[in-house]
């Protein structure tokens, strides 16, 4: 790997060796006879290191000591470490090399090397994507996710029937290449005489790739840490958001460190997995940016020589999303006034203006640092803490936190440790508050009017401990939460939960709570689950409370692919409470239709849900489905053509030959192909799949191309003597540049026909021509000759 990288930097390695022969040549004096006696001689030697060839040449200079010498920089490039500091261009003599030596052979213009490990510069074996900045995909248009619902009621004693209400659920956006207009509200209704209209969140969103940075203007939700308490807030918001770069690891993963004797093949193994693979060159290497998906386990390298012969190497990780590479950084900063009365009131704001702020650093790959700030006319809260990779002993967090408000003084103090040692897991917090600690949710919603419930809790401590029983398929988990509330209501849940999987998919669980505080409560919860065929489900679950008891059975068939239209799930109930309730959900590609009935006494009740999408894009109006994210207007020029998305069949084009395709990824490449199969046989089509990056709430135009109206048709050719033309050969066609190639049976497909065509063959050495007409024929493929070639 490192060889072919100095391969490639061969041309610009000869052009440094003539300017450092340039630099020596000029420190000659001018018309000088010979050269001086104190003066290095340059050379261009082809190098060893430890007996394996470079395959390069590299720029040294003897000293009139006769001593071998390099550029500070040349060195590097071979990979050796030169002692001590200095500029690049410093001359550093080999002898200075701590444990190296070399023979320089002068006849054959060579140098071979020996240095030792700790003076060499470790290979990097970056396992991590090329990091190239993908350009972006985005059209013009609108969408309109809606979501309409009703429900009524019957009485079934007294035969009486009555409406409960209906509602309607809109998510509008506009968007474009300057960003993404967002408007939510819902219409309401209980009399279907009296109306309601809430308007929820207007907002224009707009993300940066190259910067990393999102731009948000409107109804925003801030941003915060583990120890902190997020508002919503009327006006602007900067943030940088790492999901704009799916390729970027932001995470400190495993460091592979190792030294190969010999040149090896490298395999790096995670929890018995083979996540990467390289050849290196004999020395040390460094492998960093592993692809790693757990947050715990074990690393093993295996380096295999060209003999076969393998050595092993092993050790333990630890990482977690919670931390941040070196030097990466990591903030979210809002300003603007709070909303309140949020899904109750469509203009809600305060007129007091707020400012927040949070940040994280990576200080190195095991440490970083973050702060939150908040500030109002009557309140400044800011805090600061410390996040710490101990290795196998997991993840170390702690903050710190002080409030003024309305002259009055708080502290907030907070810790937490995160770790997995083998099968066990834990993980634990504790946040306690002194003297009067306020923060911006707890002083708008008390300013408000809303109860004191909302204030920072005294104290919250929670624990969760988890153990995998791998040999048995099972888990068990433990948990421990305490809180004394602002007003001084104190909670203390304490759960258990046991999980068990068996043969042929069938599993149970077994879940409690006891609420030991101010409020007692107690609850258990037993299931039992087991498939029915190949696509339907059963379970029985029992629940038991402080006030109520229920034995519930169900069966149900899920979605069994993104084809299948329809699924169902129909239970009982028997206890406290008897229940019997149904429900199906059925899908087309226009929209989804859910209804549910309840049945609980004399009383049933029934509601019926209907949601989807409008879409104006490319030049026309689609239904689909409901779109959270991005999506593709597909269009394949026909009518039933299969469309796939990443390999995968998603639909099949309507009448105007287009299909709506919802759910891209946002800011990753999506492969869309179509079935060239489907397509008329008079249809050509330049290419028949196409990767797409589109932006995030967007909408892309993805046209193929194709020509339903080709004209076209399979010409057969013989030669003078009623042979048919030899495969391969070429057939040009007049006015047209590119030629067609003969296949079986003297058989050439050619397109771009007109009514009279004139065609020249090239075959064996000879050339021929010949000419035909073309009325178009009947629908399908259209066949003429034989035709003689002379």
């Amino acid at each position: 790997m490192v060889q072919s990288k100095r391969r490639r930097r061969c041309s610009s390695r000869t052009f440094g060796g003539l300017l450092f022969l340039i630099a020596v040549l000029l420190v000659l004096p001018w018309g000088a006879p010979a050269r001086a006696d104190s003066e290095p001689v340059p050379l261009q030697l082809d190098v060893k290191v430890n007996g394996y060839p470079l395959n390069l040449i590299a720029a040294f200079a003897q000293l009139p000591d006769g001593k071998i010498a390099s550029l500070r920089s040349e060195l590097a490039e071979l990979g050796i470490a030169a002692p001590g500091d200095g500029p690049p261009d410093q001359l550093v003599s080999l002898d200075e090399i701590p444990g190296a030596s070399y023979v320089y052979d002068e006849t054959a213009q060579s140098i071979e090397l020996e240095i030792p490990n700790g003076a060499r510069i470790a290979r990097e074996l970056g396992a991590s994507a090329s990091g190239d900045t993908i350009e972006l995909a985005s059209g013009t248009g609108l969408v309109l996710n809606y979501a309409a619902f009703a429900a009524a009621n019957y009485n079934i004693d007294d035969a009486l029937a009555g409406v409960s209400g209906g509602s309607l659920s809109l998510d509008a956006r506009a968007y474009s290449n300057l960003g993404t207009i967002q408007q939510t509200a819902i219409l309401g209704t209980t009399t279907f005489a009296d109306m309601t209209a809430l308007r929820l969140d207007t907002v224009w969103q707009y993300s940066d790739p190259r910067r990393l940075l999102t731009y948000r203007l409107g109804d925003i939700v801030s941003g915060g840490l583990n120890w902190t308490r997020p508002i919503r807030v009327g006006g602007g918001q900067l943030r940088r958001n790492f999901s704009l770069r799916p390729d970027l690891i932001t995470r400190p993963l495993p460091l592979i460190q190792g030294t190969a004797a010999v040149p090896s093949t490298l395999d790096v193994y995670i929890n018995g997995v083979k996540t990467y693979s390289s050849q290196v060159q004999e020395g040390p290497f460094n492998v960093d940016n592993l692809p790693v998906y757990t947050n715990s386990g074990t690393a093993r390298v295996v380096l295999t020589d060209s003999t076969g012969r393998e050595s092993e190497s092993e050790g333990e990780f630890f990482t977690s999303p919670e931390l941040l590479k070196h030097d990466l950084f990591d903030f979210s900063a809002e300003a603007g006034v709070v909303r309140r009365d949020y899904g109750s009131e469509s203009f809600g704001y305060d007129d007091e203006p707020v400012f927040l702020g949070s940040a994280r650093y990576g200080i190195s790959d095991i440490l970083n640092g973050e702060g939150h700030v908040e500030a109002s006319t009557r309140l400044v809260a800011a805090g600061g803490g410390l996040v710490f990779n101990a290795g196998r002993f997991g993840i170390l967090g702690g903050a710190v936190a002080g409030s003024l408000y309305d002259g009055e003084m708080g502290m907030l103090a907070y810790g937490s440790w995160s770790a997995q040692l083998g099968d066990f897991g834990i993980s634990a917090s504790a946040a306690h508050t002194f003297g009067d600690y306020r923060d911006l949710a707890a002083v708008t919603a008390t300013s408000a009017g809303i109860s004191t419930q909302v204030g920072v809790p005294r104290a919250l401590d929670q624990i969760s401990l988890t153990y995998n029983i791998e040999e048995f398929k099972a888990g068990v988990g433990l948990s421990f939460i305490h809180q004394l509330t602002a007003d001084g209501r104190r909670s203390l849940i304490a759960g258990a939960g046991y999980s068990q999987s068996l043969p042929y998919d069938i599993s149970m669980s077994a879940n409690a709570y006891a609420d030991l505080g101010d409020t007692p409560d107690y609850g258990v919860t037993l299931n039992f689950s087991m498939p029915l065929g190949d696509t339907m489900n059963s379970a029985v679950t029992a629940t038991a409370s402080r006030s109520e008891f229920t034995v519930t059975a169900e069966a149900s068939k899920p979605f069994a692919d993104v084809a299948d239209p329809a699924a169902w799930r129909v239970a009982h109930s028997e206890g406290t409470r008897r229940v019997t309730s149904a429900n199906g959900l059925y899908r087309t590609s226009k929209a989804q239709v859910t209804g549910n009935l309840i049945q609980e006494g004399n009383m049933a009740r029934g509601n019926v849900a209907v949601d989807g999408a409008v879409v104006v894009a490319g030049g026309g109006l689609m239904l689909g489905p409901t779109i959270y994210d991005s999506f593709a207007v597909v269009d394949a020029g026909a009518p039933g053509v299969t469309v796939e998305h990443e390999n995968q069949a998603v639909g099949k084009t309507g009448g105007n030959g287009k299909l709506l395709l919802p759910n891209l990824h946002a800011f990753q490449r999506n492969k869309i192909g179509i079935d060239v199969d489907d397509l008329p046989l008079n249809a050509s089509v330049e290419e028949s799949e196409v990767l797409i990056t589109p932006r995030e709430m967007t909408g892309v135009v993805v046209n193929f191309g194709v020509k339903a109206d080709e004209k076209a048709a399979l010409v057969i050719l013989t030669d003078a003597e009623g042979k048919v033309i030899p495969e391969s050969s070429e057939v040009m066609l007049d006015g047209n540049p590119e030629p067609f190639l003969v296949g079986y049976d003297g058989q050439v497909y050619l397109t771009g026909i007109a009514a009279m065509n004139s065609i020249t063959v090239k075959h064996g050495g000879n050339q021929c021509a010949v000419s035909f007409a073309f009325d178009g024929g009947p629908e399908g493929q259209t066949t003429i000759g034989p035709l003689k070639c002379t």
